[in-house]
């Protein structure tokens, strides 16, 4: 009724030789469920992304183009005229300036 030691380590190679392989083919089998769950996760991103992400950018290019046209329009017809005419007060300012003190120094000398 008893084993002998070489018998139990028969047993024991054996049963650590089962468990071995039942643990084998399981990571086997749950790195595989993983893998094709991340690659379904990852292909509903994409689509998400597509779907979602893509007409949004496209609007936002869309209004900056839009905006860029606006800030071209003020620009050329409201800022620049502005600009031109305060140039041409400042320089007819600058003359008259200019022409007094030519005026004051010909009186006193």
């Amino acid at each position: 009724m008893f084993l002998s030691l070489a018998d139990t380590r028969d047993i024991a190679v054996i049963a650590y030789s089962i468990a071995g392989t039942v643990a084998f083919v399981l990571i086997i089998f749950f790195t595989l469920a993983i893998g094709i769950l991340s690659w379904m996760t990852l292909n509903r991103v994409r689509g998400m992304l597509k779907n979602n992400v893509q007409p949004t950018l496209e609007s936002v290019r869309q209004t900056s183009e839009s905006v860029r046209g606006t800030v071209e329009f003020v620009s050329d017809y409201a800022v620049a005229p502005v600009v031109k005419t305060y140039g041409t007060v400042a320089g007819v300012r600058q003359f008259v300036v200019v022409l007094s003190r030519l005026g004051r120094s010909r009186k006193s000398g």
